[in-house]
């Protein structure tokens, strides 16, 4: 009865009602275990899955849950007037992220945590202080004015690689070589700080596959000199050496651990004539942690064990030997 009435109301047929009923109910389903943020964000398959139910499982609903936290600090710290959306259903949400992407380490169950909270174990852990950063840093002190990435024998026009015209302005470059970062619209990459369950601490995960050959990012920090007793990454030739230095700024790739069995790797690529070190996939899939050979040089100067887990690690008893 309620239903024929509802029909007459709105002019509907029972079947359309009935039709829409089951794709609104899928709806509350999905805001219901991912929250807000999980319905708001939905690409327009969301109306076929909640139509036809495909998929829509118990199996669904456990993923919704595990990342109902990490969707909305993507949503808040991207976008951060999402919420005001929710007024139009007289829904008042506070916002409850802020700041950088990933100044937010997930965890496995619960909200969010600060990244500087995870640092506890830490002998001074109020002393961890780290700024995010697009772009290198070049430390003047060391090197004034000049950038000593920069390599002088190179045309800064041309690509090393695909031999095509590289120019910062989209229109006139014809690099394609690593287009998610140069000569293209710059996206922040899909890409999250999580607290690992193996010992390592953090870990970056991947929010969505990584095609073989795909750049992750590039690997940023202060552009220096004359740094011993800690990690640096090492660029330039014998002649003209530099160090890239991720103690107190870099971006995300300051989180990726080692494995035995990486999915990724450090690449050099030239870029208008300055070298660039790029992490790039050697084939991540979605959910995923990125991974990176710090290689046999890393590991020789530590005592301690590797974590990664794989079968073949070379390190599992570093601590041992010697």
């Amino acid at each position: 009865m309620a239903l024929k009435e509802a029909c007459g109301t709105l002019g509907w047929q029972e079947k359309e009602l009935r039709n829409r009923l089951a794709i609104w109910r899928g709806y509350k389903e999905i805001k219901d275990w991912g929250g807000w943020a999980s319905l708001i964000f939905a690409g327009s398959g969301v109306y076929r899955l909640c139509k036809y139910r495909i998929g829509f499982n118990d199996g669904l609903a456990a993923r919704l849950r595990s990342n109902a936290s990490s969707l909305e600090v993507a949503a808040d710290t991207l976008h951060p007037g999402w919420r005001d959306l929710l007024r139009i259903i007289d829904q008042n949400e506070q916002r409850r992220y802020s700041g950088h992407p990933h100044e937010w380490v997930m965890v496995d169950s619960g909200p969010a945590l600060p990244l500087k909270t995870t640092y506890s174990h830490l002998s001074s852990p109020a002393e961890f202080q780290f700024e995010f950063v697009n772009d290198c840093v070049i430390d003047h002190t060391v090197f004034g004015a000049e950038d000593p990435r920069r390599e002088p024998g190179i045309d800064p026009g041309l690509c090393q690689l695909c031999k095509e015209q590289q120019a910062d302005d989209m229109a006139s470059n014809h690099c394609s070589c690593f287009p998610t970062l140069f000569g293209s619209v710059r996206y922040p990459p899909p890409v999250q700080i999580f607290q690992t369950a193996s010992g390592k601490n953090n870990g970056v995960v991947a929010r969505c596959p990584f095609e073989r050959g795909t750049a992750i990012a590039e690997f940023v920090g202060l552009i220096t000199r004359g740094i011993d007793g800690v990690d640096v990454m090492v660029g330039g030739t014998p002649e003209r050496p530099y160090q890239i230095f991720q103690g107190k700024m870099g971006n995300f790739t300051r989180f990726i651990n080692h494995s035995c069995r990486p999915n990724s790797q450090f690449q050099r690529f030239y870029w208008r004539g300055t070298e660039r070190v790029l992490v790039v996939s050697r084939g991540v899939s979605a959910g995923s942690e990125i991974t990176v050979d710090y290689s046999d040089l890393y590991w020789r100067k530590l005592k301690k064990n590797c974590l990664c887990g794989e079968p073949g690690c070379r390190y599992a008893h570093q601590a041992d030997e010697g």
